[in-house]
C-alpha cells in the first residue's frame, strides 16, 4: 500500500477518500465483492469502474473497464485492467474507494481480519476446558427451623396448665356461691310458721352486766 485512507473533516474538504495500492499498468483488476456494475467509463480523463453492493459501492481507478454498466459480477470477477496514470507520483497504483451512501469508508475494512478480544484470565484461574462438563452448583438450601428446647416446651405446658386450673377454680367457686344462695332462699318458712331455732337464739339470757 502506497497511501492509506484519510477522510476529509467535511465532505468538501481535502483528504484521501480511499487507499492507493501498488500495481503495474496492464494488471487485471477484480471486483471486491458480488454486485452490479453501476458505472464503467471515463471520468475526468481516467477510466473508472464502480460496483454497487447493496448499501455499499466500491470504485476502482484508473481502470480500463472490461465490463459494461448493469452487469452482475461476483467476488473476484475481472472488471478491467490498470491504466497508466499520474495519480501516484512515485509509482503506478490502483485507487480503491468505498462509499456507504454518500459517506466514504476505509476499503481495507472489507479485507482486514476482525480481532476478537478475550478476557484476561488470572494465572491461577485458567478457563475451563470445553471437553470437561461443568457440574452446576446446587441451589442454596432454605434455612432450617431450630426445634424448641424441652425447657421451653415444659414452660409453655406449665403456663397453659396453670391458666386452665385457675379458670376451673373460679368456675367452681361461682357455682358453689350460687348453690348456697339457692339453698338459703329455699329454707325461708311460709307465713305464720315460727322458726324455733331463731326464736331460741333471740331468747337466750343476756349476760349479767356490772352495776
Amino acid at each position: 500500500m502506497i497511501r492509506g485512507f484519510s477522510p476529509p473533516a467535511v465532505p468538501w474538504g481535502p483528504g484521501h477518500r480511499g487507499v492507493d495500492l501498488a500495481a503495474r499498468p496492464g494488471q487485471p483488476v477484480y471486483s471486491a465483492g458480488a454486485g452490479r456494475v453501476s458505472y464503467a467509463g471515463t471520468l475526468a480523463g481516467r477510466g473508472v469502474v464502480a460496483v454497487t453492493h447493496g448499501p455499499f459501492r466500491t470504485t476502482y481507478l484508473p481502470v480500463h473497464p472490461t465490463v459494461h454498466r448493469g452487469a452482475q459480477v461476483k467476488a473476484g470477477t475481472r472488471i478491467g485492467v490498470l491504466e497508466p496514470s499520474q495519480h501516484c507520483p512515485t509509482e503506478p497504483c490502483l485507487h480503491w474507494g468505498l462509499l456507504e451512501g454518500h459517506i466514504y469508508r476505509d476499503p481495507l475494512s472489507l479485507v482486514r481480519p476482525h480481532v476478537r478480544l478475550l478476557p484476561l484470565w488470572p494465572p491461577y484461574n485458567h478457563p475451563p476446558s470445553p471437553s470437561t462438563p461443568q457440574t452446576p452448583s446446587p441451589p442454596p438450601s432454605p434455612p432450617q427451623r431450630q426445634p424448641d428446647s424441652p425447657m421451653a416446651l415444659r414452660s409453655a405446658t406449665t403456663a397453659t396448665g396453670g391458666a386452665m386450673a385457675g379458670m376451673l377454680l373460679a368456675f367452681t367457686l361461682t357455682l358453689l356461691a350460687r348453690t348456697a344462695r339457692t339453698r338459703t332462699r329455699s329454707r325461708r318458712l311460709p307465713p305464720g310458721v315460727i322458726d324455733l331455732a331463731k326464736e331460741r337464739r333471740h331468747r337466750r339470757p343476756l349476760p349479767d352486766r356490772p352495776i
